[in-house]
C-alpha cells in the first residue's frame, strides 16, 4: 500500500508564529517519521508544494528523508491508497487547498487522514498560536460537517497513522 505524505505550505507564516512552539512540534513530528526505522520507506511517498527557500528546516530534511530511503516525488502518481495530508492552515489549505486538500482527496475515494502535529493555524484570530489552532480545528470540524466528509480521519499519535511496515 503506497501511502502519500503531502506538505502543504509547509514553512507557513513564521512572522506571524507567537511562540516557536508550534511550528517546532510540525518539524520534530516530520523528523519523527523520516527518522522511523520500522517503517517501509519504499511504500511511503512525500510530496511538498514548492519549499520557500528560507525553510532550511525543510530542505535539510528533505535531504533526510532521501538519503534514507524515501521517495520525495515532484508529480503525485495514482498508485497511492492512503493519503495523510499536513501542513499550514489546517481549516484553509489542509482541508480544502484546490487538488491537494483533505476534501479532494476525500471524494476521490482515498483514505484521508489529517496528521495535527504537523499542522498549524495562522488564518484564525488568537491572542497565541494556541488559540489560532483552537478555532482552525474547530472550522475544521464545520467543514467536515458541512462537506460530510466524516471518513476523514484525524490523527494525533504517529501510530495513528498506520505507516505501512
Amino acid at each position: 500500500m503506497k501511502t502519500l505524505i503531502l506538505l502543504i505550505d509547509f514553512y507557513g507564516h513564521p512572522n506571524l508564529t507567537i511562540d516557536k512552539y508550534s511550528d517546532n512540534i510540525r518539524y520534530s513530528a516530520l523528523t519523527e517519521i523520516i527518522s522511523s526505522s520500522h517503517i517501509d520507506k519504499k511504500q511511503i511517498l512525500f510530496y511538498s508544494t514548492p519549499i520557500d527557500p528560507r525553510d532550511l528546516k525543510l530542505i535539510e530534511l528533505k535531504n533526510m528523508a532521501v538519503t534514507n530511503g524515501f521517495n520525495w516525488v515532484g508529480d503525485i502518481p495514482e498508485d497511492v491508497e492512503q493519503v495523510i495530508v499536513t501542513g499550514t492552515n489546517t481549516s484553509g489549505c489542509v482541508f480544502k487547498k484546490q487538488n491537494l486538500g483533505a476534501y479532494y482527496w476525500t471524494i476521490k475515494g482515498y483514505k484521508t487522514k489529517i496528521y495535527l502535529p504537523m499542522c498549524v493555524e495562522y488564518e484564525h484570530k488568537g491572542i497565541n498560536d494556541f488559540e489560532r489552532n483552537l478555532y482552525g480545528f474547530a472550522q475544521l470540524y464545520k467543514h467536515i460537517k458541512e462537506h460530510s466528509c466524516f471518513e476523514i480521519e484525524i490523527c494525533k499519535e504517529f501510530s495513528d497513522l498506520e505507516l505501512p511496515i
